[in-house]
């Protein structure tokens, strides 16, 4: 398994896919300073501050950001092997299509950590550039902590969709529309068992974020019920997982390359003993 994430690492360097993954979450902080500046001033931020450019950005990456980004980015590693015809090699390694999979989910994993924390370090930035007071190393532990967290549930609800779409190539595309979208249902959210329930949502809750101001939500998350709606999703991403399979032509790769192996030993013997 740390080889195959080791390995996934490697192949990263070469994508331009990530460089879209960066772009995309820089694009977060710098909307809500664009939206701040352009709004009318009645409706603008009263005391925007950098907690409060933390708070905007973590409700942007949440609805939409990180839902397409990590969709995108992980589908797209993933559909490379096809794309590539490398996976048909890859599995006459005595390595099985579901361990390559889960390796590849732990491996988009670490990177969507990285990119909660790269947006994070962004919206810092951002704030310097902009002139926003109150830039305190409190804020900055805690805007840290929220990123990374935000980013680790988000990846964990759309770990399904995830690995749904990776069962046959070019389905990341429609995957990216689907988490679009079910990112931007937690607006709809606002109350009852769905309100706590909902992946969305739930990734917020277990952040500590307040979404009053923003979805107008009547009461804060249930902790417990959100805990159990990232379970449900953990748990149907290993069922997709175990019950996913590599594709036709890559299994009939793999048999053949099996048979040729197999073969070998048996006309060996065959040429010894008209040697003989």
């Amino acid at each position: 398994m740390i080889a195959i994430i080791k390995t996934e690492f490697q192949k990263m360097k070469r994508y331009h896919i990530l460089l879209i993954g960066m772009i995309g979450m820089l694009c977060s902080p710098l909307l809500q300073l664009f939206s701040q500046a352009v709004v009318n001033e009645e409706f603008k931020r009263q005391n925007f501050n950098y907690a409060a450019l933390s708070e905007m950005t973590l409700w942007g990456s949440a609805q939409i950001f990180m839902p397409v980004v990590f969709t995108l980015i992980g589908g797209y590693l993933i559909n490379r092997e096809y794309t590539d015809d490398t996976l048909k090699n890859i599995l006459t390694v005595p390595i099985s299509f579901r361990k390559l999979l889960a390796g590849k989910l732990v491996a988009i994993g670490l990177l969507a950590l990285i990119l909660g924390a790269y947006c994070c370090g962004v919206t810092l930035i951002a704030s310097i550039l902009a002139g926003l007071p109150e830039i305190k190393l409190s804020l900055l532990a805690l805007s840290l902590l929220q990123f990374i967290g935000l980013s680790f549930w988000i990846y964990l609800a759309l770990l399904p969709l995830i690995a749904f779409c990776s069962r046959k190539p070019g389905r990341f595309m429609g995957g990216s529309m689907a988490a679009f979208i079910a990112g931007y249902c937690v607006l709809f959210f606002k109350s009852g068992l769905l309100r706590h329930a909902y992946p969305f949502s739930a990734a917020l809750t277990l952040i500590g974020f307040d979404t009053t101001d923003y979805s107008g939500t009547s009461d804060h998350g249930s902790i417990p019920l959100a805990i159990m709606s990232m379970i449900v999703m953990l748990l149907l991403a290993i069922v997709l997982i175990f019950t996913s399979e590599p594709p036709e032509s890559a299994r009939k790769e793999k048999k053949a390359k099996s048979r040729s192996f197999s073969l070998r030993p048996a006309q060996q013997k065959r040429q010894n003993a008209h040697h003989h």
